[in-house]
Parts: structure tokens; sequence; C-alpha cells
């Protein structure tokens, strides 16, 4: 349970993380100032990819805790 919750964790901090890079970069709330949108767009891909990476690895290790979890609930089951 203990992996399942870290995984649950990463997972919140990585959407936290998107939500103030899409805030830093002015995409919720127009383009930022003194930046071409082009630039923008840009920037909030290259952090979007850098962050989908971080949530797909985040879910992986949510995924090993509650497969960690069910082999040991199985493991009781035969005793």
């Amino acid at each position: 349970m203990t992996v399942f919750v870290l995984g649950v964790l990463l997972l919140l901090v990585v959407f936290y993380l998107a939500y103030l890079e899409l805030m830093a970069s002015g995409a919720l709330m127009g383009a930022a100032p003194g930046r071409s949108t082009g630039d923008a767009v840009l920037a909030v891909a290259s952090k979007g990819l850098f962050l989908f990476l971080l949530g797909f690895v985040a879910s992986a290790v949510a995924n090993k805790g509650i497969s960690l979890y069910q082999a040991a609930m199985v493991a009781r089951d035969d005793e």
C-alpha cells in the first residue's frame, strides 16, 4: 500500500506542477506579456511533454503498488 500511496502522491505533485507551469506561461489566461504566441506554445509543449513523462512514471509506480498489494493478498489466501 505504501508504494501505491507514493505513486498517487507523485501524480498529485505532477498535476500541481502542470498547473503552476500553465499559469506561469499564461496559457490559461492568454499570452504572457513580452512573449510571442509561438514561443508560448513551444514552452507549453516542451513542459507538457516533460510533465507527461513524470505522470507516466508516477502512474507506473501506483500500478506497481496495486500489483504488489494484489500479489500479497493472493499469497495470504493460499495459506
